[in-house]
């Protein structure tokens, strides 16, 4: 009997030390889930409070994005606009935190309304993402041109082609830009037909000097009709260093003229010399 009553005490004592253990395991678990609650709700709220002050932030950076225009009209950008205050105001535009998920939370833990600061900041993004492309494309065009513009709303006929200004370039950027109907996009436009033309014009007058030239010889494109004529043009060209190329040739093709010797007599297929045309 006594040895019962032993064991009974020990098996009590062990189920009082379970019971214990249990409780004390439960408690710490309630206690973690509570505080994780605790700790959710904070940061919801947290969320909640961050997005009501981003809405302050957007309006600067709304007006910010406005600045660098020249005016209300937001079509023609500020001169000089430098690339790392687009990437400043950028990465500003990046880092607002606008709904739940820039949080990491759902959006229907939130108690309030946050659509509106979110559509705020893609309109934002958009506007942005206008002003990138109107400098972008300004830069293709100004290294098309010896210097760039002053102010992109003047008269494009002041601008001057550069030696790497081809077709090819011009129509890219005509490309990048079709589609699009703005007063900024037709100054775009002036400006590439400007450029257009004096390329035409460059092209043309090389063509027709080189038509003259065969090695150090003229050929019958040589005469004084042609000359003048090719003067002339050579002498519209705007770019100072591709006329002086020009002007150069014509210098050598003058003198050439000064002997007849120095002409490339016309000759059949078969070799022999054509005869003169017939008065």
């Amino acid at each position: 009997m006594i040895k019962s009553g032993l064991v009974d005490r020990g098996s009590l004592k062990i189920v009082i030390y379970l019971i214990v253990i249990i409780c004390s395991i439960t408690v710490c678990f309630l206690g973690i889930k509570i505080n994780a609650k605790q700790k959710h709700q904070r940061k919801i709220e947290y969320a909640e409070a961050t997005i009501k002050n981003e809405t302050g932030k957007i309006k600067q950076l709304n007006e910010q994005v406005r600045n660098l225009y020249q005016d209300q009209q937001e079509e023609f950008l500020i001169q000089p606009l430098e690339d790392s205050l687009i990437i400043e105001i950028e990465r500003s535009v990046i880092a607002l935190k606008s709904k739940a998920e820039d949080f990491g939370l759902k959006k229907k833990e939130f108690s309030v309304d946050t659509s509106e600061t979110a559509q705020n900041k893609d309109k934002l993004i958009l506007k942005l993402k206008d002003v990138k492309v109107k400098k972008k494309i300004q830069n293709q065009v100004t290294d098309l041109l010896v210097q760039e513009p002053a102010d992109w709303k003047v008269n494009a006929d002041a601008v001057v082609m550069n030696e790497h200004a081809t077709d090819e370039k011009v129509l890219k950027i005509r490309n990048k830009i079709s589609g699009h109907t703005s007063v900024w996009h037709d100054a775009i436009i002036a400006f590439l037909n400007e450029i257009d033309a004096q390329i035409k014009q460059y092209s043309e007058s090389k063509q027709s000097i080189d038509a003259m030239i065969d090695g150090e010889k003229l050929t019958s494109n040589a005469n004084a009709e042609n000359f003048i004529l090719t003067f002339n043009q050579v002498a519209l060209i705007k770019n100072e260093g591709l006329r002086k190329s020009l002007v150069d040739k014509l210098d050598f093709i003058d003198k050439q003229l000064e002997n007849p010797a120095n002409i490339a007599v016309p000759t059949d297929g078969d070799g022999g010399t054509l005869p003169p045309p017939s008065e």
